[in-house]
């Protein structure tokens, strides 16, 4: 059992400190962190995903019970610690949103593949696919909204609302899970010729997403805050215990129920990141929490390996 998490997590962690290496002595100028992130979230991991989904039995595809459950463990969370930043640190709604946001967006893609394909195989990649679905429909429109306000944008909220879902379901990384989706329903198989076109560019994905992630993280000066260390916990400790509660009170069992506690206890996504570059909110805060979070899931997701069995 120790022998597998080790296998899983120093290849990881190798791929990480590459890409570090590769920023901090200018081999690759950081800045192209931006690039790389493009290519893995427009063109090799939507390809992935539609091979996952087009080439998975329907019946695991619409697990309602397991959606439901995944749907409150990331949406409950994202609540749970926008309260936390609204009223325990007294920050503004839209602060608080993307405090929200950095504690409750596990870091599905760039770290939940390549560990996944490690532990369990492809197949586990279902339970990314639905937890991006959630992230990308719920979540990130919900925190674009409410950071839009900060520039007084309050006129119509269920406009912008809806503009928002129109982007975000013209992304590659909405529309190939649910095109792969749809290609499931009508059930005819997926021409070889097509599979094979793209698994070679979707099976780069893990790889080129961890040294991107070392790449990013050789950009920033990490600093510990007391808004880092909280978000640190909400999103390291307290995210996988909430979806073990919601497991254990929905009766999801086996496989799944390893998958989507597993995903919680991921550190924040590079995402959140971006987000706050973009909106000037909690900059540091988020870069720092990003970071930190990623370093201290080296030890804690071993112990969340061993808590639900590998």
């Amino acid at each position: 059992m120790f022998s597998t998490i080790l296998n899983a997590l120093i290849p990881v962690a190798f791929v990480i400190f590459l890409g570090w290496l590769a920023g901090f002595f200018k081999i690759i100028d950081n800045k192209h962190s931006k690039s790389f992130a493009t290519y893995v979230m427009n063109f090799s991991f939507p390809c992935l995903l539609f091979i996952i989904t087009a080439t998975t039995k329907l019946d695991t595809l619409l697990n309602i019970k397991f959606v439901i459950a995944f749907f409150i463990g990331l949406m409950g969370m994202y609540l749970i610690s926008f309260c936390t930043h609204k009223f325990l640190l007294k920050r503004s709604p839209q602060t608080a949103a993307q405090g929200a946001f950095v504690c409750s967006f596990p870091d599905m893609a760039f770290m939940g593949i390549p560990i996944f394909i490690e532990l369990i195989g492809s197949s586990a990649l279902v339970s990314i696919v639905i937890g991006n679905i959630i992230s990308s429909v719920v979540m990130i429109p919900v925190t674009v909204i409410l950071l839009e306000l900060r520039s007084g944008n309050k006129a119509n909220l269920s406009q912008l609302f809806i503009s928002n879902i129109v982007e975000v379901l013209k992304k590659p990384l909405v529309f190939a899970p649910i095109l792969g989706i749809i290609y499931a329903v009508i059930g005819v198989p997926l021409p070889k010729i097509i599979e094979d076109s793209l698994k070679l560019i979707g099976n780069t994905t893990s790889g080129v997403s961890l040294f991107a992630l070392g790449l990013i993280m050789s950009s920033f000066v990490i600093k510990f805050s007391k808004g880092a260390v909280i978000n640190i916990f909400l999103k390291n400790l307290i995210h996988p215990l909430i979806m073990f509660a919601l497991v254990y009170g929905f009766g999801i069992t086996g496989t799944l129920a390893k998958e989507v506690i597993l995903l919680c206890a991921m550190p924040t996504a590079t995402m959140t990141t971006m987000f706050a570059l973009r909106y000037n909110t909690l900059t540091e805060e988020s870069t720092s929490s990003t970071i930190l979070g990623t370093l201290i899931a080296i030890i804690t997701l071993p112990v969340f390996m061993l808590f639900v069995g590998f």
